[in-house]
Protein backbone atom coordinates (compact mmCIF):
# COMPACT_ATOMS: atom_id res chain seq x y z
CA UNK A 1 0.00 0.00 0.00
CA UNK A 2 1.51 3.40 -0.94
CA UNK A 3 2.41 5.88 1.72
CA UNK A 4 0.92 9.37 1.76
CA UNK A 5 2.57 12.52 3.09
CA UNK A 6 0.86 13.54 6.32
CA UNK A 7 -0.79 16.92 6.67
CA UNK A 8 0.23 18.04 10.13
CA UNK A 9 0.40 21.27 12.08
CA UNK A 10 1.56 21.74 15.66
CA UNK A 11 3.32 23.97 18.15
CA UNK A 12 5.26 23.38 21.34
CA UNK A 13 5.24 26.14 23.95
CA UNK A 14 7.67 27.53 26.51
CA UNK A 15 6.15 27.77 29.98
CA UNK A 16 6.69 30.84 32.17
CA UNK A 17 6.33 31.04 35.93
CA UNK A 18 2.99 32.84 35.66
CA UNK A 19 1.68 30.00 33.47
CA UNK A 20 2.57 27.45 36.14
CA UNK A 21 1.00 29.66 38.79
CA UNK A 22 -2.22 29.71 36.75
CA UNK A 23 -2.66 26.03 37.64
CA UNK A 24 -2.91 24.62 34.12
CA UNK A 25 -0.40 25.25 31.35
CA UNK A 26 -0.21 24.02 27.77
CA UNK A 27 2.86 22.32 26.33
CA UNK A 28 1.70 21.42 22.81
CA UNK A 29 -1.28 21.73 20.47
CA UNK A 30 -1.59 20.09 17.07
CA UNK A 31 -3.45 18.07 14.50
CA UNK A 32 -2.54 15.56 11.79
CA UNK A 33 -4.51 14.20 8.84
CA UNK A 34 -2.99 10.85 7.97
CA UNK A 35 -4.24 8.86 4.99
CA UNK A 36 -4.04 5.07 4.54
CA UNK A 37 -0.50 3.75 4.51
CA UNK A 38 1.03 6.90 6.04
CA UNK A 39 4.21 6.32 8.03
CA UNK A 40 3.56 6.88 11.73
CA UNK A 41 4.37 8.84 13.74
CA UNK A 42 5.24 11.77 11.48
CA UNK A 43 8.81 13.04 11.78
CA UNK A 44 9.80 16.41 13.15
CA UNK A 45 8.59 16.33 16.74
CA UNK A 46 11.17 17.42 19.34
CA UNK A 47 13.12 15.05 21.52
CA UNK A 48 11.00 13.79 24.38
CA UNK A 49 7.87 13.68 22.22
CA UNK A 50 9.03 11.69 19.19
CA UNK A 51 8.68 7.91 19.43
CA UNK A 52 8.44 4.77 17.37
CA UNK A 53 5.46 2.54 17.88
CA UNK A 54 7.28 -0.69 18.90
CA UNK A 55 9.22 1.02 21.69
CA UNK A 56 6.53 3.47 22.80
CA UNK A 57 7.44 6.30 25.13
CA UNK A 58 7.02 7.98 28.51
CA UNK A 59 5.91 11.60 28.90
CA UNK A 60 6.17 13.92 31.87
CA UNK A 61 2.84 15.60 31.05
CA UNK A 62 -0.80 14.84 30.26
CA UNK A 63 -2.25 14.72 26.75
CA UNK A 64 -5.71 14.40 25.25
CA UNK A 65 -5.73 12.97 21.71
CA UNK A 66 -9.04 12.95 19.82
CA UNK A 67 -9.42 10.71 16.74
CA UNK A 68 -12.07 12.30 14.53
CA UNK A 69 -11.87 9.75 11.71
CA UNK A 70 -10.12 6.49 10.86
CA UNK A 71 -9.14 3.71 13.23
CA UNK A 72 -6.12 2.22 14.95
CA UNK A 73 -4.90 0.96 18.31
CA UNK A 74 -3.64 2.14 21.70
CA UNK A 75 -1.55 0.33 24.28
CA UNK A 76 -0.36 1.37 27.73
CA UNK A 77 1.21 -0.22 30.78
CA UNK A 78 -2.04 0.34 32.69
CA UNK A 79 -4.62 -0.75 30.10
CA UNK A 80 -3.09 -3.20 27.65
CA UNK A 81 -4.07 -2.99 23.98
CA UNK A 82 -7.31 -1.18 23.08
CA UNK A 83 -8.89 -0.72 19.65
CA UNK A 84 -9.37 2.89 18.54
CA UNK A 85 -12.27 3.95 16.33
CA UNK A 86 -13.42 7.32 15.04
CA UNK A 87 -14.79 9.21 18.02
CA UNK A 88 -12.27 7.77 20.48
CA UNK A 89 -10.22 9.91 22.86
CA UNK A 90 -6.88 8.72 24.22
CA UNK A 91 -5.64 10.06 27.55
CA UNK A 92 -1.90 10.03 28.27
CA UNK A 93 -0.56 10.33 31.81
CA UNK A 94 2.87 11.34 33.13
CA UNK A 95 5.20 8.39 33.70
CA UNK A 96 2.81 5.84 32.12
CA UNK A 97 4.31 3.96 29.18
CA UNK A 98 2.16 4.04 26.05
CA UNK A 99 2.15 3.58 22.30
CA UNK A 100 -0.48 4.05 19.61
CA UNK A 101 -0.94 4.33 15.87
CA UNK A 102 -3.45 4.30 13.02
CA UNK A 103 -4.42 1.21 11.07
CA UNK A 104 -2.58 1.09 7.73
CA UNK A 105 -5.85 0.48 5.89
CA UNK A 106 -7.59 3.61 7.21
CA UNK A 107 -5.11 6.10 8.62
CA UNK A 108 -6.71 8.61 10.97
CA UNK A 109 -7.21 12.28 11.81
CA UNK A 110 -5.82 13.18 15.22
CA UNK A 111 -6.15 16.35 17.30
CA UNK A 112 -4.19 16.81 20.51
CA UNK A 113 -3.35 19.07 23.41
CA UNK A 114 -0.60 18.49 25.97
CA UNK A 115 -0.78 20.10 29.39
CA UNK A 116 0.30 19.92 33.01
CA UNK A 117 -0.15 21.75 36.30
CA UNK A 118 -1.80 21.41 39.67
CA UNK A 119 -5.31 21.41 38.23
CA UNK A 120 -4.54 18.41 36.02
CA UNK A 121 -2.91 16.56 38.92
CA UNK A 122 -5.90 17.32 41.13
CA UNK A 123 -8.37 15.90 38.60
CA UNK A 124 -6.42 12.64 38.47
CA UNK A 125 -5.87 12.57 42.22
CA UNK A 126 -9.62 12.77 42.79
CA UNK A 127 -10.39 10.10 40.20
CA UNK A 128 -12.04 12.17 37.46
CA UNK A 129 -9.62 10.56 34.97
CA UNK A 130 -7.48 7.47 35.55
CA UNK A 131 -4.61 5.71 33.73
CA UNK A 132 -6.59 2.47 34.02
CA UNK A 133 -9.23 3.92 31.70
CA UNK A 134 -7.23 5.81 29.08
CA UNK A 135 -9.64 5.48 26.13
CA UNK A 136 -12.97 7.31 26.27
CA UNK A 137 -15.83 7.93 23.87
CA UNK A 138 -15.84 11.51 22.61
CA UNK A 139 -19.57 12.05 22.92
CA UNK A 140 -20.51 15.50 21.57
CA UNK A 141 -18.02 15.40 18.72
CA UNK A 142 -19.07 18.65 17.06
CA UNK A 143 -18.39 20.54 20.27
CA UNK A 144 -15.16 18.67 20.93
CA UNK A 145 -13.86 19.25 17.42
CA UNK A 146 -14.80 22.92 17.79
CA UNK A 147 -12.73 23.18 20.96
CA UNK A 148 -9.68 21.66 19.26
CA UNK A 149 -10.21 24.03 16.33
CA UNK A 150 -10.30 26.92 18.82
CA UNK A 151 -6.98 25.78 20.25
CA UNK A 152 -5.38 25.73 16.82
CA UNK A 153 -6.84 29.12 15.96
CA UNK A 154 -5.53 30.58 19.23
CA UNK A 155 -2.01 29.42 18.42
CA UNK A 156 -2.20 31.16 15.05
CA UNK A 157 -3.54 34.37 16.59
CA UNK A 158 -0.79 34.42 19.24
CA UNK A 159 -2.81 36.74 21.50
CA UNK A 160 -1.53 38.14 24.81
CA UNK A 161 -1.98 35.63 27.65
CA UNK A 162 -2.15 32.87 25.05
CA UNK A 163 -1.40 30.24 27.69
CA UNK A 164 -4.38 31.29 29.76
CA UNK A 165 -6.70 31.33 26.74
CA UNK A 166 -5.59 27.81 25.78
CA UNK A 167 -5.86 26.62 29.40
CA UNK A 168 -9.49 27.75 29.51
CA UNK A 169 -10.30 25.88 26.30
CA UNK A 170 -8.52 22.77 27.58
CA UNK A 171 -10.59 22.90 30.77
CA UNK A 172 -13.69 22.86 28.55
CA UNK A 173 -12.30 19.79 26.73
CA UNK A 174 -11.81 17.99 30.04
CA UNK A 175 -15.24 18.99 31.34
CA UNK A 176 -16.91 17.76 28.16
CA UNK A 177 -15.08 14.44 28.37
CA UNK A 178 -16.06 14.00 32.01
CA UNK A 179 -19.69 14.82 31.23
CA UNK A 180 -19.70 12.24 28.45
CA UNK A 181 -18.09 9.73 30.76
CA UNK A 182 -20.84 10.23 33.35
CA UNK A 183 -23.53 9.85 30.70
CA UNK A 184 -21.90 6.66 29.44
CA UNK A 185 -21.95 5.21 32.94
CA UNK A 186 -25.67 5.92 33.06
CA UNK A 187 -26.20 4.37 29.63
CA UNK A 188 -29.82 4.47 28.50
CA UNK A 189 -31.04 4.18 32.06
CA UNK A 190 -34.34 6.08 32.28
CA UNK A 191 -33.17 7.10 35.75
CA UNK A 192 -31.04 9.80 34.15
CA UNK A 193 -34.20 11.39 32.78
CA UNK A 194 -35.64 11.34 36.29
CA UNK A 195 -32.70 13.41 37.57
CA UNK A 196 -33.15 15.93 34.75
CA UNK A 197 -36.87 16.18 35.55
CA UNK A 198 -36.08 16.68 39.23
CA UNK A 199 -33.68 19.55 38.47
CA UNK A 200 -36.32 21.23 36.30
CA UNK A 201 -38.90 20.91 39.09
CA UNK A 202 -36.46 22.35 41.62
CA UNK A 203 -35.75 25.38 39.44
CA UNK A 204 -39.46 25.93 38.81
CA UNK A 205 -40.15 25.71 42.55
CA UNK A 206 -37.26 27.98 43.56
CA UNK A 207 -39.55 30.27 45.59
CA UNK A 208 -41.64 27.58 47.27
CA UNK A 209 -40.91 24.76 49.66
CA UNK A 210 -40.35 21.39 48.02
CA UNK A 211 -40.43 18.12 49.91
CA UNK A 212 -37.82 15.74 48.48
CA UNK A 213 -39.50 12.42 49.37
CA UNK A 214 -42.70 13.83 47.85
CA UNK A 215 -40.79 14.84 44.72
CA UNK A 216 -39.39 11.32 44.42
CA UNK A 217 -42.91 9.94 44.74
CA UNK A 218 -44.14 12.39 42.09
CA UNK A 219 -41.41 11.09 39.77
CA UNK A 220 -42.43 7.50 40.59
CA UNK A 221 -39.10 6.42 42.14
CA UNK A 222 -38.09 5.44 45.65
CA UNK A 223 -36.52 8.21 47.73
CA UNK A 224 -33.49 6.15 48.72
CA UNK A 225 -32.65 5.48 45.05
CA UNK A 226 -33.46 9.07 44.11
CA UNK A 227 -31.12 10.54 46.72
CA UNK A 228 -28.24 8.25 45.75
CA UNK A 229 -28.68 8.73 41.98
CA UNK A 230 -29.10 12.50 42.30
CA UNK A 231 -25.89 12.84 44.31
CA UNK A 232 -24.02 10.69 41.78
CA UNK A 233 -25.01 12.90 38.85
CA UNK A 234 -24.80 16.34 40.49
CA UNK A 235 -22.36 15.92 43.38
CA UNK A 236 -24.99 17.18 45.84
CA UNK A 237 -27.91 15.65 47.68
CA UNK A 238 -31.37 16.73 46.41
CA UNK A 239 -31.90 18.80 49.55
CA UNK A 240 -28.56 20.59 49.23
CA UNK A 241 -29.05 21.24 45.52
CA UNK A 242 -32.48 22.79 46.09
CA UNK A 243 -31.18 24.78 49.05
CA UNK A 244 -28.48 26.32 46.85
CA UNK A 245 -31.11 27.26 44.25
CA UNK A 246 -33.13 29.03 46.96
CA UNK A 247 -30.11 30.88 48.33
CA UNK A 248 -29.15 32.01 44.85
CA UNK A 249 -32.68 33.40 44.45
CA UNK A 250 -32.39 35.02 47.89
CA UNK A 251 -29.31 36.95 46.77
CA UNK A 252 -31.20 38.16 43.69
CA UNK A 253 -34.13 39.35 45.80
CA UNK A 254 -31.86 41.07 48.32
CA UNK A 255 -29.98 42.94 45.62
CA UNK A 256 -32.87 43.78 43.28
CA UNK A 257 -35.96 44.31 45.45
CA UNK A 258 -36.94 46.28 48.55
CA UNK A 259 -38.60 43.25 50.17
CA UNK A 260 -37.78 42.85 53.84
CA UNK A 261 -35.54 39.99 54.86
CA UNK A 262 -38.53 38.45 56.64
CA UNK A 263 -40.65 38.65 53.48
CA UNK A 264 -37.86 37.13 51.40
CA UNK A 265 -37.55 34.24 53.85
CA UNK A 266 -41.27 33.52 53.67
CA UNK A 267 -41.33 33.94 49.89
CA UNK A 268 -38.62 31.29 49.53
CA UNK A 269 -40.48 28.83 51.76
CA UNK A 270 -38.51 29.30 54.98
CA UNK A 271 -40.95 29.14 57.89
CA UNK A 272 -38.53 30.79 60.31
CA UNK A 273 -36.73 33.99 59.20
CA UNK A 274 -34.15 33.42 61.93
CA UNK A 275 -33.26 30.05 60.41
CA UNK A 276 -33.01 31.65 56.97
CA UNK A 277 -30.62 34.32 58.30
CA UNK A 278 -28.48 31.75 60.10
CA UNK A 279 -28.32 29.52 57.03
CA UNK A 280 -27.55 32.44 54.70
CA UNK A 281 -24.69 33.56 56.93
CA UNK A 282 -23.30 30.02 57.10
CA UNK A 283 -23.36 29.51 53.34
CA UNK A 284 -22.56 33.01 52.07
CA UNK A 285 -20.32 34.34 54.83
CA UNK A 286 -22.40 37.48 55.53
CA UNK A 287 -25.78 38.17 57.08
CA UNK A 288 -28.56 38.95 54.57
CA UNK A 289 -28.61 42.61 55.66
CA UNK A 290 -24.87 43.10 55.27
CA UNK A 291 -24.86 41.22 51.94
CA UNK A 292 -27.69 43.45 50.63
CA UNK A 293 -25.92 46.66 51.65
CA UNK A 294 -22.63 45.60 50.09
CA UNK A 295 -24.21 44.17 46.94
CA UNK A 296 -26.04 47.43 46.27
CA UNK A 297 -22.86 49.47 46.58
CA UNK A 298 -20.86 46.97 44.52
CA UNK A 299 -18.52 46.55 47.46
CA UNK A 300 -18.90 42.94 48.57
CA UNK A 301 -16.14 41.94 50.97
CA UNK A 302 -13.56 39.38 49.94
CA UNK A 303 -15.10 36.77 52.24
CA UNK A 304 -18.65 37.53 51.17
CA UNK A 305 -18.06 37.50 47.44
CA UNK A 306 -15.98 34.34 47.60
CA UNK A 307 -18.59 32.52 49.66
CA UNK A 308 -21.41 33.77 47.46
CA UNK A 309 -19.78 32.48 44.31
CA UNK A 310 -19.13 29.11 45.96
CA UNK A 311 -22.67 28.59 47.20
CA UNK A 312 -24.00 26.80 44.15
CA UNK A 313 -21.01 24.47 43.89
CA UNK A 314 -20.33 23.50 47.49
Amino acid sequence: MPEHAPQTSYRYFPVAKRDRNWGLFITTVGESHLGPGTAYPPAGHPKGYAFNTPKGRLLDEYQVIYISSGSGWFRSAASGRVRINAGSVMLLFPGVWHSFGPAAATGWNEHWVGFNGEMARRLVRHGFFTPERPVLRAGEENRLLGLFSSLMEATRGNHPALQQIMAGTTECVLALLYSTQQSTLAGDDPGLRVIHQAVVRMRQAGETALNMPALASELKVGYRWFRRAFAHHTGLSPHQYFLDIRLTRARDLLAQTSLSIKDIAFRLGFEEPQYFCKLFHKKVGLTPGVWRAQARTGNLTRTGSKAASATTSS
